[in-house]
């Protein structure tokens, strides 16, 4: 569950996933350099800053202890001790009798106060606390021969004033890097996604024009596509001359049969014989049919709510004897890019097997994130789910009640359906439905 959840936050493309590759190695490389740098950057020049400030610190106490000797006065100890302090930039007091009365006080991320009170006490002695919660000042106090020594510091006496140039620098130069890469990777990764698009096209049955550039590698790829796509396209258009000739080859002498059959006596036998000779026009439609799915036609925006309107009206009279439910919530500007021809034929093809075995059809479209959904069901006796596979493939014969050859054709219904929603970059599927109780047909072509 973590790994699936990290993952919807992780790029998609090829240039988000290349610029991660990239930028999470740069980062770490100067998140541990920057550690490391900045960490014994700092203890050094604490240690130097703090060495000295050792010595100002024994030089005050001396003087203190010198002038206390001599038996001084309290109150020209007071003034020798505020006018050292003025020097070396300290605030300064000395309480005589007295001890220690603050507690060691440093923050665990403390790098600098750390290695300060380090140094203090190896110069000062453990006679000596130190309180660094506060950012901007140090609070010492040490003991002195007959008193207690306190000082108040400039946090700046004892750490590096400006750390935050190197980090700065460390950013800056990251977002260089980026943006350098993010430039020579697009270009790289162009050539792809044009070879993308050109793909995607061909499936939908778009043809864009499209040369192979980029690197060696890509460049072969795109070579390759082409010689495939060209490859397929002869392939399509000799099985379409192929169908189209052998149909057209194969209506003279039907027809002249047919002619020969109806000049006979009226017989049982004759009988038999016509109803065989329609069933092979029959056959031949569906052929011709199958053999035009393949032609061109131009793509343009068609509205589902009104598309399904017309054909609706176009099977008006076929709808005499079936109850027909429509449901269309969509919005009449809900636009798909489409040949409308084709999808025309792939829907009819479906209705006229739902008319054909049901007496109650219903029509439904909607939509979701990225595609148009558009299912028909009925009430028909429906095909076994284990053999929803094979209902789609050309010329299937299913032994089942519900048969798209017990009546005339050949099984090329549902796979011109399945050739054409394919060519829009969709899907046909098939599945019980719950509603009528007999086959639903789901469609789903991309917005």
């Amino acid at each position: 569950m973590g790994k699936n959840s990290l993952k919807k936050y992780l790029p998609t493309g090829l240039l988000g996933r290349t610029i991660l590759i990239l930028l999470f190695p740069i980062v770490l490389i100067e998140i541990i350099i920057g550690i490391a740098f900045i960490q014994r950057h700092f203890e050094q020049v604490t240690d130097q800053m703090s060495e000295g400030l050792a010595l100002e610190i024994i030089f005050i106490r001396k003087e203190l202890e010198r002038n206390i000797q001599i038996g001084s006065h309290p109150n020209s100890l007071e003034k020798i001790i505020s006018e050292l302090g003025r020097n070396f930039g300290f605030d300064t007091k000395f309480t005589p009798n007295s001890d220690l009365n603050l507690e060691n006080n440093v923050v665990f991320y403390d790098l600098s106060g750390k290695t300060f009170v380090r140094n203090i006490n190896q110069k000062l002695g453990p006679i000596s606390s130190f309180d660094l919660s506060d950012p901007r000042t140090v609070k010492i106090q040490t003991l002195v021969n007959s008193g207690r020594l306190d000082l108040i510091i400039s946090r700046k006496r004892i750490s590096a004033s400006n750390p935050h140039q190197l980090l700065v620098l460390m950013i800056v130069a990251t977002i260089l890097l980026v943006l350098l890469s993010l430039i020579i990777l697009k270009n790289q990764i162009r050539p792809i996604g044009k070879l993308a698009k050109a793909a995607e096209a061909f499936g939908k049955g778009q043809f864009i024009n499209f040369k192979p550039g980029g690197s060696n590698e890509v460049r072969r790829a795109g070579v390759a596509f082409l010689a495939m796509r060209a490859r397929i396209e002869r392939q399509i258009k000799q099985r379409t001359q192929m169908l189209s000739g052998v149909s057209h080859d194969l209506r003279t002498p039907l027809t002249r049969l047919k002619l020969s059959l109806t000049l006979e006596k009226e017989s049982q036998e004759v009988k038999d014989m016509l109803e065989d000779v329609n069933s092979m026009e029959a056959m031949l439609d569906e052929f011709l049919e199958f053999s035009k799915v393949s032609k061109k036609e131009d793509t343009k925006k068609i509205s589902i709510v009104d598309f399904l309107d017309r054909l609706i009206a176009k099977n008006k009279k076929h709808f005499k004897n079936i109850e027909l439910n429509i449901i269309l919530p969509l919005d009449r500007n809900f636009q798909i890019d489409g040949r409308e021809n084709g999808l025309s034929r792939g829907i009819q093809n479906i209705l006229d097997n739902a008319m054909t075995f049901g007496k109650k059809v219903q029509v439904m479209a909607s939509k979701d994130k990225n595609n148009c959904i558009i299912q028909i069901e009925d009430d028909g006796p429906g095909i076994p789910q284990k053999n929803y596979d094979q209902a789609l493939k050309p010329f299937s014969r299913l032994d089942q009640a519900r048969n798209q050859n017990s009546h005339s054709g050949v099984g090329l219904g549902l796979t011109i359906t399945s050739d054409i929603i394919r060519s829009h970059g969709g899907t046909v599927s098939l599945y019980p439905s719950e509603d009528y109780g007999g086959l639903g047909v789901k469609i789903r072509i991309p917005t």
